[in-house]
């Protein structure tokens, strides 16, 4: 300050930018913000190539790299109950270069199903975009001896009934599918049988060594269509395009029988927003493009579009959903 209070002319002209970045609203971005990206942003997928995930990405994976201006690259780090490919995420900075992608389980089951788990998704991620869903379906054998919601309720309203549910393992989407249909009024004897992976227990819905077996519309669609299994319902609160004449498990008589399987996209905690806003961007281009969306489509994937906010919101939910069915089958893996 002078003597006559007035401020020094460089001070002034500091505090005047500074004022004009405050109160404008014109922060500029960090270097690394603003150059963002410039080299190649890797999508970690917790899944082996082939898989259901790997397969949905790599159909956008060109778009992806046409928005980004950078190649895009594909590591799929299976294994741990997703905690392999989100350790190589959370040992990389946070700053978009390691992306993850993922499905319900490894946002909403893994982190309460393993008892070991490293990572809580509401502290270790940002969300940055759902990508599609599809809802479960209730699937059986024709020749079975359930083929039908009649023979279903029939069976489990006999107090010397029994329904043998099959799944791809502990804890995943149709063992607690299963479970929640048990608990619906029924007097039969239900038995969880788990298999190792989508196959065997496809091979065993189609030989009748099981009852019944809940998968997402995606991986049984071709099947449903060539008669290889049937859909009594399906798990969702409405009607499924792809499936249109196949009731939906509230009309059957069970409506908390409901569970999606979906795709979401998250970053490290505290990657700066604006990186987050760009690769949502990416990714919503990706989805956009008809010939990308249609291939997607046809498999039976539903659009679901969120901001990255609403994505944050959205796994929180579903984890809180997800946790106390957890705890209540008593299922708990190493």
């Amino acid at each position: 300050m002078t003597a006559h209070g007035s401020t020094h002319p460089i001070l002034r002209t500091v505090l005047l930018a500074a004022a004009v970045g405050i109160f404008g609203g014109a922060i500029l971005p960090s270097h690394a913000e603003a150059t963002y990206p410039n080299k190649p942003i890797r999508i970690l997928i917790p899944f082996p190539a082939g898989g259901a995930v790997d397969a949905f990405v790599r159909i956008i994976g060109p778009e992806l790299t046409t928005r980004m201006g950078q190649p895009v690259i594909i590591f799929n780090k299976p294994g741990g109950g997703s905690q392999i490919a989100v350790a190589d995420m959370m040992s990389a900075p946070a700053d978009g270069y390691s992306v993850f992608v993922g499905q319900t389980g490894d946002f909403s089951v893994n982190p309460f199903l393993y008892k070991n788990s490293t990572y809580l998704p509401t502290r270790d991620f940002d969300g940055v975009a759902m990508l599609a869903r599809a809802p479960q379906v209730m699937l059986t054998n024709v020749s079975g001896k359930i083929n039908s919601v009649q023979s279903l309720k029939q069976t489990m309203s006999s107090a010397d009934g029994s329904v043998l549910y099959g799944s791809f393992g502990s804890g995943t989407a149709p063992h607690l599918l299963g479970h929640m249909l048990s608990r619906g009024g029924s007097r039969a004897k239900f038995t969880h049988v788990p298999y190792k992976g989508f196959p065997p227990v496809m091979q065993a819905i189609m030989t009748q060594e099981i009852d019944l077996l809940f998968d997402a519309v995606p991986g049984t669609l071709n099947l449903m269509k060539t008669g290889k299994v049937i859909p009594l319902a399906v798990a969702d609160s409405s009607r499924n395009s792809h499936l249109p004449n196949v009731p939906t498990t509230a009309e059957i008589g069970f409506p908390s029988l409901v569970m999606d399987f979906w795709l979401g996209v998250a970053v490290k905690k505290g990657t700066p927003r604006p990186i987050i806003n760009k690769i949502h961007e990416a990714f919503e281009y990706a989805l956009s493009n008809p010939e990308n969306w249609k291939k997607l489509s046809d498999q039976g994937y539903s659009r679901v579009s969120m901001s990255p906010e609403k994505f944050d919101a959205f796994v929180r939910d579903e984890g809180s959903k997800m946790k106390p069915l957890i705890v209540e089958t008593g299922v708990s893996i190493e």
